[in-house]
């Protein structure tokens, strides 16, 4: 059974395709996915529908796994503007855009899956973290410092840290109860 995990992000996508229990021939992955200035939301998320759609093509996954962005987008405070008597006007809160565009990216990923009726979960960070690194604390750059240590040591070849987490969250996705019962079925 084929798992197509993604470590998906604004600037690069890593994607892994694992099929247990052999991770030494693990195809890795990732496409960049910076867009051109004053490209539309639509616009943006297009490029990872089409590089989605081509790696749903070539590899004809039986599951797909991805690292789950946060459920609460926050906000942030915009800074104030002195005025002639020196005092701040407060402009309001303002959303993280990258957080939204990554929902359209899910989504995309989902929609994927749903079309060719293939079972899929998303994963939060904390979770495979915890589970792979030991560690569902680590910060960010932590976090991918210790994924790529994972894959040398387990001699994953991977050229960046948004392939090496896309690899461990194919390893991840070969022990989710969802993935055991779909081979389950399969040997029965």
């Amino acid at each position: 059974m084929i798992i197509l995990a993604f470590d998906q992000s604004i600037a690069r996508t890593g994607w892994a395709v694992y099929e247990p229990p052999v991770h030494g021939k693990m195809l890795i992955g990732s496409f960049t996915s910076r867009p051109e200035t004053n490209m539309s939301t639509e616009a943006k998320t297009a490029i990872f529908c089409d590089e989605i759609e081509k790696l749903f093509k070539a590899h004809k996954p039986q599951f797909v796994i991805w690292e789950a962005a946060a459920e609460v987008i926050r906000s942030f405070a915009k800074q104030g503007k002195t005025d002639l008597i020196g005092e701040q006007k407060v402009q309001g809160v303002t959303v993280n855009a990258d957080q939204l565009i990554l929902r359209d990216i899910q989504g995309h990923i989902r929609h994927a899956a749903r079309a060719r009726r293939i079972p899929y979960e998303p994963v939060q960070p904390k979770t495979w973290r915890a589970a792979i690194l030991k560690n569902g604390n680590l910060g960010r750059d932590d976090a991918k410092k210790k994924a790529k240590e994972m894959c040398q040591m387990l001699r994953i070849a991977v050229r960046n840290d948004d392939q090496a987490e896309a690899a461990l969250i194919a390893l991840y996705g070969a022990g989710t109860q969802t993935f055991r019962m779909m081979t389950a079925r399969a040997a029965a």
